[in-house]
């Protein structure tokens, strides 16, 4: 049976130039020495530690596990040939280039296949004859010991790749020795060697921040157990980004590298191929040291993605890479030094890169959605992803902190729809928390933005959210829900379309539905937050699933022991009920059914839900008006 295998390796692609014109002077002489100039390529390619692996005619597929060796062997090379070709005394001279890149390839049956292989051979392309070119990502494994000299060619299209890639032209520094090969050795000190080289790897990537390449011997990562994964693996590739590290010299940039990676996972999925946990999991694992195989385990993936974000000035700096957690392969990784305006092209990429790494196909809207780009305005991102910090924790400093922040938003870049939606579900916000002062001008404002973010961009999801949250904050559960229908057909394995829609149809009236989608987000968020457990409460409260609405004890808000209170009662547990009661009383002594009504009962859709669950939190023993009455 044939078996393939994939690793991550230096790729060097070389060709001879004019090749056809050669033969057709003197084939047997041009077939001679071509095959005798890649014999020779082939011992020093061994010298330097690379394994020639394909003579395709007048072409040559060989793989490194270091750039640099790649560069020494090429430059050995094209200086021996040099000279070969002077000394020849006819016009039969092969001269040959060479490109060098980073990548994955596919080995079967000694045969090397792969895009990246291809993208070797696309670089070398662009080499002069007698000269060598190299992939920027590849350039940057380098350390900078070596007396390379790399002149840049700018960002190159090659065909059948969607992405520009930044290409070198490479040679040594005038008056400098090229770097001699690493002597042979016995086992024993090859392995102190190759020890070594892996630390001082780990010491370069530690010093610069940079973790773009790891060599295929470095196998640090704890294989996850499939046994033991809290979930079941979907039947499609399955993944979670960690928080991205903020490697700034300001600290203050937290929630730019934070923001960098929920855009990431907000780009990924946009693609039906994969299953994305989404940022709420991801990021209970924030500031902690984690292993790969733990995040595994515990959100039920096989992959995942982490990186990290530097931001100077004008300039960003990301790293990702893709960890395959079942076999600890390092499946992809990258390094994006980019302006900050390109900040959103490297998201998309980021994304882009995966769905290619885990050979999922993007379909025909697809490719389209994950390069588009919200706003141009880096300022107006800026506020944005403060905005968006602040307002996840919605206490009324917060709420009242991030409409200042949307509407700032709105001024820098009135095209982007982001501004608009955030605005309009935090005027929804303060009026369903009785935060509002004036809430019906905010209600009507609520309504005319989130209709702006959709006329913006008919595409951003978070748009129908929006608009789905003016309309709960009207009373008009079944509007709501129709908005919120728009958001899952963008994306139906989206974590908050789900769970919106899950929220809305327990006020419209259909609480099974709503567990059922609710449910779904969990999957897609194991870890639940204080939101998440109030939505399901609800559910599952009108679902009359009074048990569980016990065993999950969502007390963390007033209305939340109100509705664990009246659980109890159903259950005909007075006692406990009763303990509960007192425990709100004591938070506020002037809590009241009345307060019930503004802030919960009026958004449920059928007379008896609201009935329902005012007259269980009565029994319960919560007053129904304020003592003054």
């Amino acid at each position: 049976m044939n078996r393939s295998t994939r690793e991550l390796a230096v790729i060097l692609h070389a060709d001879v130039t004019g090749s056809t014109d050669l033969v057709q002077r003197n084939e047997t002489l041009a077939h001679e020495r071509i095959r005798d100039v890649f014999n020779d390529f082939s011992k020093i390619i061994q010298t330097y530690g690379g394994t020639p692996r394909e003579l395709r005619g007048d072409a040559l597929l060989a793989t490194f596990n270091r750039a640099s060796d790649a560069v020494s062997a090429s430059l050995v090379f094209q200086n021996e040939n040099t000279r070969r070709n002077e000394s020849l005394g006819d016009d039969i001279r092969p001269e040959v280039r060479i490109g060098i890149a980073l990548g994955e390839v596919i080995i079967a049956d000694s045969t090397l296949t792969g895009p990246d292989v291809v993208l070797a051979q696309r670089i070398e392309q662009l080499a002069e004859p007698g000269g060598i070119c190299i992939q920027g990502t590849a350039s940057e494994t380098i350390p900078q010991r070596f007396n390379f000299e790399f002149v840049s060619l700018g960002k190159q299209q090659f065909k059948g790749f969607d992405n520009t890639v930044r290409v070198y032209a490479v040679d040594l520094r005038a008056g400098e020795k090229i770097p001699d090969p690493e002597p042979k050795a016995s086992v024993e000190v090859r392995s102190l060697k190759k020890m070594w080289a892996v630390m001082a790897l780990v010491l370069l990537l530690g010093a610069t921040g940079v973790i773009a390449w790891l060599q295929p011997w470095q196998t640090d990562v704890e294989l996850a157990d499939p046994n033991k994964m809290s979930y079941a693996l979907p039947n499609k590739p399955s993944i979670a980004v960690l928080p991205f590290d903020n490697i700034s010299s300001d600290k203050e940039q937290e929630y730019f590298s934070d923001g960098i990676t929920e855009d990431i996972i907000t780009d990924i999925s946009k693609i039906s191929g994969l299953f994305v946990v989404a940022r709420n999991s991801t990021f209970s694992y924030k500031g902690k040291a984690v292993k790969v195989r733990q995040v595994a385990e515990e959100l039920g993936v096989r992959y995942v993605l982490e990186g990290s974000v530097r931001r100077s000035g004008d300039q960003i700096r990301i790293t990702a890479q893709l960890i395959d957690a079942l076999s600890g392969n390092h499946v992809w990784a990258d390094r994006y030094d980019r302006d900050l305006e390109d900040v959103f092209k490297v998201q998309s990429e980021v994304a882009q890169q995966v769905a290619k790494a885990l050979s999922v196909t993007l379909k025909a809207n697809e490719n389209e959605r994950i390069f588009q780009e919200y706003t141009t305005n880096i300022d107006a991102y800026d506020v944005f992803l403060q905005a968006r910090r602040i307002v996840d924790k919605p206490s009324k400093d917060n709420i009242l902190r991030g409409e200042k922040l949307f509407k700032q938003v709105i001024a820098l870049d009135p095209n982007f729809a982001g501004g608009y939606a955030g605005l309009s579900f935090n005027y929804s916000v303060q009026i369903r928390f009785q935060y509002s002062t004036s809430p019906a001008s905010h209600l009507s404002e609520a309504f005319e933005l989130a209709n702006k973010a959709i006329e913006i961009d008919p595409s951003y999801t978070w748009g129908y959210i929006a608009l789905g949250g003016a309309h709960l904050a009207n009373v008009d559960a079944g509007s709501a829900l129709d908005a919120v229908r728009q958001a899952l057909l963008l994306e139906p394995n989206g974590y908050e379309a789900n769970l919106f829609m899950g929220f809305y149809l327990q006020f419209a009236g259909d609480a099974a539905r709503a567990v059922e989608h609710l449910q779904v987000a969990k999957r897609l968020s194991p870890v639940e937050s204080v939101r998440d457990r109030a939505f399901m409460a609800l559910a599952q409260f009108m679902n009359r699933n009074y048990t569980e609405v016990v065993r999950m004890s969502w007390t963390s808000t007033l209305n939340g022991m109100v509705v664990l209170a009246a659980a109890y009662t159903l259950l005909e547990r007075p006692e406990e009920a009763t303990e509960w009661v007192k425990k709100l009383l004591d938070i506020n002594p002037d809590f009241n059914l009345s307060q019930l009504k503004l802030t919960l009962l009026r958004y449920y859709q059928l007379e008896e839900n609201r009935t329902r669950l005012y007259n269980a939190a009565k029994k319960a023993g919560i007053p129904e008006f304020p003592k003054s009455q």
